[in-house]
C-alpha cells in the first residue's frame, strides 16, 4: 500500500508515520506539510507544500497512492479567517479532486466532535447520527462541517472509493501542543457560570492506532473516535495544579472577546462554551465496526501530557541555573 498524508509534520501525522514505519503491508509514504521536516524516516518521502497547491494531484500520481489520509488543517484558531477557511475547505477539495484524478482506492478525513457544538441540551452522548450542530460563530467548526458536506458529496459522486470520515475528540500526549493544551499553563481558569461538565480526551497514541485500523481495513463511514471515561472539569484543573474560580458569563465573554480581537490571546470567546456544556461522543460504532477501543482512559491521557509538561518545566529550571 502506497499512502498519502497531508499534515503530516504535524503530531496527529508523525503518530501515523511512526506506526506505519513498522507496517508490513504499507510500501511507501508520502507526506506533505507547509512546515519544514526533518525526520529519519524510511518510508517517507516528504515534501514541504501547501495542500491547496495545485501541483497535489501530480505528486499523488507520481507515487501512484492508494490510499490518502487528510489531516491538513488549521487547529488554533487565527484572526484572518478567510484564510483559514481556505486552507481547511478549499484544501480539503483539492485533496479530494487529487484522489479521484490519481484513481485512489480509499480516503480517511479527519474532522472531530466539535462538530456536534456545545449546546445545554446534548444528550448524554452524542453519536454519529446526532446533528451536526457545530457553533454559531467558531469557524473551526463551522469548516469541519463545510468539509463533511464535501466529503459527503464526493463519496455519492465516486462510489468506487471508499470514504472513511474520523472524529476525534480532544487528544492530549507527550507531543501536543496546541491552544486548547496551553489552556493548562494559565494559573487559573473559570468554571463558566459555575458549570462543570464532563470533558473527555483521547491519547495520541491511540488515536494514531485507530487511523492505522480504518487504514488497513475498507470500512466507511462516519466514527467518532474518543477515550476512556470522562474527567470533570474542575477535576482537570486541579489535577494540573491551577485554580478553579466560579465566573459569570457576562463577564467572561466579552472580556475574551476584547483580548482576542486585541490579539493578547489565542482563545477565542467561543471556545467558553465547550468548557460550560457536556459535548461527549459515544465511540460505540468504532468499537463494533472496527474493533477500536483506545486504550487510555481520559485521566491517564491528562497524566501523560502532564507529566511531560513537568519534565520540559524541569529541564528549562536546569538551564537556567547553569545559565546562571
Amino acid at each position: 500500500m502506497r499512502v498519502a498524508i497531508t499534515g503530516a509534520a504535524g503530531y496527529f501525522g508523525r503518530k501515523i508515520i511512526e506506526r506505519l514505519e513498522k507496517n508490513e503491508e504499507c510500501e511507501k509514504i508520502v507526506g506533505i506539510s507547509r512546515r519544514q521536516f526533518n525526520h529519519s524516516f524510511k518510508k517517507l518521502d516528504y515534501y514541504q507544500m501547501d495542500v491547496r497547491n495545485a501541483q497535489l494531484k501530480n505528486l499523488f500520481k507520481k507515487y501512484d497512492v492508494d490510499a490518502i489520509i487528510h489531516l491538513a488543517f488549521v487547529l488554533n484558531p487565527i484572526h484572518d479567517e478567510k484564510e483559514m477557511h481556505s486552507i481547511n475547505v478549499s484544501g480539503a477539495k483539492n485533496v479530494l479532486e487529487a484522489a479521484k484524478y490519481v484513481g485512489a482506492k480509499k480516503i480517511i478525513m479527519t474532522s472531530s466532535t466539535m462538530v456536534y457544538g456545545a449546546w445545554p441540551d446534548n444528550p448524554e452522548y452524542l453519536t454519529e447520527e446526532s446533528p451536526l450542530r457545530g457553533h454559531r460563530r467558531y469557524y473551526y467548526n463551522k469548516d469541519k462541517i463545510e468539509v463533511e458536506k464535501l466529503s459527503n458529496k464526493f463519496k455519492e459522486e465516486n462510489p468506487d472509493i471508499l470514504l472513511t470520515i474520523l472524529r476525534p475528540c480532544l487528544v492530549l500526549g507527550p507531543t501536543v501542543n496546541h491552544f486548547y493544551s496551553r489552556l493548562l499553563d494559565w494559573p487559573f481558569l473559570p468554571l463558566v457560570d459555575g458549570k462543570n461538565p464532563d470533558i473527555q480526551f483521547i491519547h495520541e497514541d491511540d488515536v494514531a492506532r485507530a487511523y492505522e485500523i480504518f487504514l488497513m481495513n475498507n470500512i466507511p463511514g462516519v466514527f467518532n473516535i474518543v477515550g476512556k471515561g470522562t474527567m470533570k472539569w474542575k477535576e482537570i484543573i486541579e489535577e494540573a495544579g491551577k485554580k478553579a474560580i466560579r465566573l459569570p458569563g457576562f463577564i467572561l465573554y466579552p472580556t475574551l472577546s476584547l483580548l482576542w480581537n486585541l490579539r493578547l490571546t489565542e482563545v477565542p470567546p467561543d471556545v467558553l462554551d465547550f468548557i460550560k456544556y457536556r459535548w461527549v461522543a459515544s465511540g460505540e460504532k468504532a468499537k463494533k465496526e472496527a474493533g477500536f477501543v483506545a486504550k487510555y482512559t481520559t485521566k491517564e491521557t491528562l497524566h501523560s501530557f502532564l507529566k511531560k509538561v513537568a519534565l520540559s518545566e524541569k529541564t528549562e529550571e536546569k538551564l537556567m541555573v547553569q545559565v546562571r
